[in-house]
C-alpha cells in the first residue's frame, strides 16, 4: 500500500524540553491512524509539524511522497479538525462549508454542487440554511468534516474532535466517524488521549511517550501486548497487575490484567479486598495480597472491602529485567504458567 505520511527522524525541542524525539512513522493510504498519549507528551506539537504550523529542528515530513518539510499550511493539500471545529457562527451551514471553495476562487456555479453532495454524503443536507450556533454538537462535527472534505485534501488531520462532546453524543460520534473515514477511504491522522476513541476508531494507534513512541500497532496488541511496562500501566480502565519473577537467572515480572484473572475460591492465590466498585455485570477488586502487592481483579460477585479473594492467573505476558535507565520490555521468553503464590 501507497505510504501517504512519512516522518523521517523528525524532533522537535522547546528550550530544554523534547518534545519529538527522532520520531519516525509510516501511515498508509487510506489508513486510520490515532496518535494516543496523556496531556503534554507531544502530540499537539506533531500534528502542528506535520500541518506546517511548526517546524521541526530536525528530519523530514513527506505527504505523497513529497518532502513538505519547509512548505507552509496552504502548500500541503492537508485539511484539519480542530477541537472546537472553528466554524464561523456569523455564517449558516451552506457558508461555512463552501468558504474553503471562496477562498479558493471556485465559481458559485461549482461551489453549489461540490457543498450539496458533501452535505448528502454526511446527512447534514436539511441544516445547510441554519447557523451553526443552532445545531448540536454532533452535526457541528459533521460540518467540521465537510468543510474539510469539500476542498478534497490529500490527508486529514484531527485534533481531539470529540472532546466538547458530552459522552452520549460521543459514542455515537465515534462509530459515524469511522463509518465516514471508510465511506471515503482517506487518510485520517487523529489525535486523541482518549483511549476508547483509539480502541473503536483506530486500524493502529501510536502511543506517545517522552517524544517518541513507545509502542505503535492494532490497539488490541497494545492491550494485549504491551512492549513496556508503561503502555501497560497507561492502556486499559486500570493498571496492569505486576507480579516479580526470577527463575534460571532470568529477571523481570509478570503482568496480567484483571480480567486475565479467574476468581474463586478454590484460587492458588490469595488476596485482601481493599476496595470494591460495581461497574456494570462486574465488581472490580483493587486487593493485597499478604507480602504487599497490589493487584486489580474482576469478580461475577459482590465482594466486601476486607474480605479474603482467591484467585488464578490464566493468562500473563512477562516482562524483562530493565536496562540502566529503561522501563522493563516485554521478553520473548515467556514461561507457560504464573506459579501459585502463597500468602
Amino acid at each position: 500500500m501507497t505510504v501517504k505520511l512519512q516522518l523521517d527522524r523528525v524532533s522537535k525541542k522547546f528550550g530544554s524540553l523534547m518534545v519529538a524525539d527522532d520520531v519516525s512513522l509510516d501511515v498508509d493510504a487510506g489508513e486510520f491512524f490515532v496518535l494516543l498519549g496523556p496531556s503534554g507528551e507531544g502530540k499537539s506539537t506533531l500534528l502542528r509539524m506535520i500541518a506546517g504550523i511548526e517546524t521541526p529542528d530536525s528530519g523530514t515530513i513527506r505527504i505523497d511522497g513529497q518532502d513538505v518539510t519547509d512548505l507552509p499550511p496552504n502548500k500541503r493539500n492537508i485539511a484539519m479538525v480542530f477541537q472546537n471545529y472553528a466554524l464561523y457562527p456569523n455564517m449558516n451551514v451552506y457558508r461555512n462549508i463552501a468558504f474553503p471553495l471562496k477562498m479558493q476562487y471556485f465559481p458559485p456555479d461549482e461551489i453549489e454542487p461540490k457543498v450539496r453532495d458533501v452535505a448528502k454524503t454526511l446527512g447534514i443536507s436539511e441544516i445547510l440554511d441554519r447557523r451553526v450556533n443552532q445545531i448540536s454538537g454532533g452535526q457541528q462535527q459533521r460540518v467540521a468534516l465537510a468543510r474539510a472534505i469539500v476542498r478534497n485534501p490529500t490527508l486529514f488531520l484531527l485534533d481531539e474532535p470529540l472532546s466538547n462532546l458530552d459522552a452520549r453524543v460521543r459514542f455515537a460520534a465515534r462509530a459515524e466517524l469511522k463509518k465516514i473515514q471508510r465511506d471515503l477511504g482517506q487518510t485520517f491522522f487523529f489525535v486523541t488521549h482518549d483511549q476508547k476513541e483509539a480502541e473503536v476508531l483506530s486500524d493502529r494507534t501510536g502511543v506517545l511517550h517522552h517524544g517518541v513512541f513507545e509502542q505503535i500497532g492494532p490497539f488490541d496488541q497494545l492491550y494485549d501486548t504491551p512492549a513496556t511496562r508503561w503502555i501497560g500501566d497507561f492502556v486499559g480502565d486500570v493498571p496492569m497487575n505486576y507480579v516479580p519473577w526470577t527463575e534460571s537467572g532470568t529477571s523481570g515480572s509478570m503482568g496480567f490484567r484483571p480480567e486475565w484473572a479467574t476468581v474463586s475460591p478454590d484460587g492458588a492465590q490469595s488476596a485482601t479486598v481493599q476496595v470494591a466498585e460495581r461497574v456494570g455485570d462486574f465488581t472490580y477488586l483493587l486487593c493485597t495480597t499478604a507480602n504487599g502487592l497490589r493487584v486489580y481483579l474482576r469478580s461475577l460477585r459482590s465482594m466486601s472491602v476486607g474480605s479474603e479473594v482467591r484467585f488464578n492467573v490464566d493468562r500473563h505476558v512477562f516482562f524483562g529485567g530493565p536496562k540502566d535507565g529503561e522501563d522493563e520490555r516485554v521478553s520473548s521468553e515467556r514461561p507457560e504458567r504464573l506459579p501459585p503464590r502463597r500468602a
